[in-house]
């Protein structure tokens, strides 16, 4: 049985009927949507290891502008990367373990937060 609408019946009886009245059933049938390309997945991760390679490397040597950037950068690429989990998995413990850990990644590679303190921070949220 297949019930569209207010139209009830086999599958072959809607058809009849639809193709009867000059309708087509895919107008009126929603098509699952695409999952998000693996490419949206990978250039944001790609974008974010750029700036944490660049954020470890250079925090020492560059002026405070640039440092500013290359955090922009990182906050963006980490933001894209979130949002690409959540549309591609629709999951969202798996999204807010992205958002935190690029986070704290970010925070570690610029030398804000140790590793030791990164650590305690996880485990505050583990245990909240």
């Amino acid at each position: 049985m297949m019930k569209l609408g207010p139209l009830d019946g086999s599958v072959e009886e809607v058809r009849d009927l639809l193709e009867n009245h000059g309708l087509r059933i895919e107008d009126y049938i929603e098509k699952p949507a695409v999952p998000l390309e693996t490419k949206f997945l990978i250039l944001p991760a790609v974008v974010l290891a750029i700036s944490l390679l660049l954020l470890t490397l250079l925090s020492d040597y560059c002026s405070l502008t640039i440092l500013t950037l290359i955090y922009l950068l990182g906050f963006a690429g980490s933001l894209w990367l979130t949002v690409s989990i959540q549309l591609r998995f629709k999951n969202m413990p798996a999204t807010f373990v992205v958002a935190i850990g690029s986070l704290v990644m970010i925070l570690v590679a610029s030398g804000i937060f140790s590793p030791k303190e990164a650590t305690e921070f996880i485990k505050g949220f583990r245990e909240n």
